[in-house]
């Protein structure tokens, strides 16, 4: 760009307005290269490890029903309880230091072929470990209480 005019790129980088993104591709090697020195293989098994602990125990909360398969699940698991809706539930759990996601989850066909308004969604990854999926279970059980439901 000058005073007397303008040079603009070929489509579709014309359409691009300022600097590239420089720092995020900066950003993003670096997160690759965390990982691989993890090991991706080591992190699916904990993930897995918690997962499966996590299906374990919050089966045991009375009125909570978990979505999903048994086996073969990513790192997340989606539930409702019964009496508390999930955009409650999941204020109450914030409360106590527990996060979790409340919502349709971009998964709208799904919400609409259960009925569900909403569920609330636990996920994990390498920096959770199984105090947190405690965590989660006891703020289900303080959830209850707070309605009094238990």
């Amino acid at each position: 760009v000058s005073l007397e005019g303008s040079t603009f790129a070929d489509v579709p980088a014309k359409f691009e307005a300022g600097t590239p993104a420089i720092a995020q591709a900066i950003g993003l090697a670096a997160a690759t290269r965390y990982l691989r020195a993890v090991g991706m293989e080591r992190i699916h098994r904990h993930e897995s490890t918690l997962v499966k602990y996590a299906l374990q125990l919050l089966s045991e909360v009375p009125g909570l029903t978990i979505y999903g398969p048994k086996a073969e699940r990513s790192s997340s698991v989606t539930f409702t309880m019964d009496g508390i809706h999930p955009h409650d539930l999941a204020s109450i759990l914030d409360s106590q230091g527990v996060a979790v996601r409340a919502g349709h989850h971009c998964t709208m066909p799904i919400h609409t072929r259960f009925g569900l308004s909403a569920t609330a969604r636990a996920s994990v990854y390498l920096y959770n470990t199984l105090e947190d999926i405690d965590a989660l279970a006891q703020g289900l059980i303080f959830a209850r209480e707070v309605f009094g439901l238990s």
